[in-house]
């Protein structure tokens, strides 16, 4: 699995019917953007490292 994948499964249990990436694709990739936010500002992550996770959705 990765990392991409990770933080998007991260985000869901907030609220699962809502953010489920197969109901709502725009609406998990939001959330998961915030998710990476949370982890920049609380020091677990770097904006670099989002850059490289994003790419991944890419590939």
């Amino acid at each position: 699995m990765s990392d991409y994948e990770c933080i998007m499964l991260a985000g869901i249990p907030n609220a699962p019917s809502v953010y489920a990436p197969s109901k709502n694709p725009d609406l998990a990739k939001q959330r998961q953007r915030q998710v990476m936010d949370k982890m920049i500002e609380n020091g677990f992550l770097t904006e670099d490292e989002k850059n490289k996770i994003l790419e991944q959705q890419k590939e």
